[in-house]
């Protein structure tokens, strides 16, 4: 079997990165594939579980200045490589392909870009395109979430490699479907930042609250704008209506305490809280944001709507709450959403689409 090591910026890291590549690094490793990961620093104690046969490197111990260190960094790595008689790196991140494509020069290594973030968001770091630029010449193939996302990069790069769409996993099995409202409540999710939307949610409530004073809004997670946050809400009024719940060890836990969920993000690369939404067969109302939301919810299992517009989200709001009330139609939805995430984000299809990565 293929010599097959990821390539990480720090596996001690909790981020959804990480689990994915985890998921998916576990599930090759049970097929008989030789895993192992190796990050660029400190990665030696992984935040998520990965089988015991995986073995796990880093390149420092610590974190150091890798612009300084970038010709050492590509012999490292290049070293490493060609040690362990890699078949395989898959960079979990693209922007370690800046270090990787001059490190595999003259190899037969197959190097995969996998890119989790949209095409359109560097988050601050020109860095980031510099490596999509480059990957998409050099690297063997570059992996997408989303065929919006490929799109973006075939129309907007000169690209000179193969580029797939492989969608992540849901982390969890999809339960029985749901059979009716239980305890009207709306969940939301994420880091309360910008990115996140969660103004926006607060602005959409308020014309929720209006007809509905009988269902609650749960908001989960912490971050930066929370007493902003906070505040916005208080000056609307909807303190009483809004229940704050900072980060949680147990997703599981709220996905099924709620009815439906609602995503008010800016921007997303694949939002994988719909996904896990799908798969607690909760009904779905989204902004219909670049990337990833159309090709999660459709209309039998939610509802999108305009990117942005918050008057829009909010009406989309009511009309599920009102149309969900009949149970037939509840668990219509529920079923739907269940049927999707297994057909689409379940692990054994994703899976079979990174064996045809890996053989290509």
């Amino acid at each position: 079997m293929k010599n097959i090591v990821f390539f990480s910026g720090s596996m001690n890291n909790s981020g959804g990165t990480e689990r994915v590549a985890s998921l998916i690094a576990n599930e090759l490793d049970k097929l008989g594939y030789n895993v192992s990961f190796l990050s660029l620093y400190n990665g030696n104690t992984p935040f998520f579980p990965l089988s015991d046969s995986i073995a796990i490197h880093s390149l420092y111990p610590n974190k150091v200045n890798f612009k300084k260190h970038f010709p050492q960094v590509c012999f490292k790595l290049r070293r490493f490589i060609l040690k362990n008689n890699t078949d395989v790196l898959i960079n979990i991140e693209s922007m370690l392909a800046i270090y990787s494509i001059p490190a595999l020069l003259k190899t037969n290594v197959k190097n995969i870009c996998w890119e989790h973030f949209n095409f359109n968001v560097d988050l601050g770091n020109k860095l980031r395109r510099l490596a999509r630029r480059l990957a998409a010449r050099y690297c063997t193939q570059v992996i997408t979430l989303t065929e919006r996302d490929k799109q973006l990069w075939l129309d907007h790069l000169t690209v000179k490699t193969r580029i797939d769409a492989i969608p992540n996993p849901s982390p969890f099995e999809p339960i029985m479907p749901l059979k009716k409202i239980n305890n009207k409540v709306v969940l939301a999710a994420g880091r309360l930042t910008s990115q996140k939307g969660f103004d926006l949610l607060i602005d959409s409530w308020q014309y929720v609250i209006l007809k509905r004073q009988d269902w609650t809004l749960r908001i989960v997670g912490s971050g930066e704008d929370k007493a902003w946050l906070h505040d916005k809400a208080e000056a609307l009024g909807l303190t009483d209506s809004i229940e704050w719940v900072e980060n949680v060890t147990n997703m599981a836990e709220q996905y099924s305490q709620a009815d439906m969920y609602v995503m008010s993000s800016r921007y997303e690369g694949l939002p994988m809280v719909l996904i896990e939404a799908l798969s607690f067969g909760l009904p779905i109302v989204s902004f219909d944001c670049e990337t990833g939301p159309s090709e999660i919810v459709n209309t039998e299992c939610g509802w999108l709507t305009q990117d942005g517009d918050t008057l829009e989200l909010g009406k989309s709001i009511l009309l599920a709450l009102e149309q969900l009330e009949d149970p037939n139609t509840y668990n219509a939805y529920s079923t739907a959403a269940i049927e999707q995430c297994r057909a689409k984000f379940s692990l054994t299809p994703i899976v079979k689409e990174w064996l045809k990565v890996l053989e290509y």
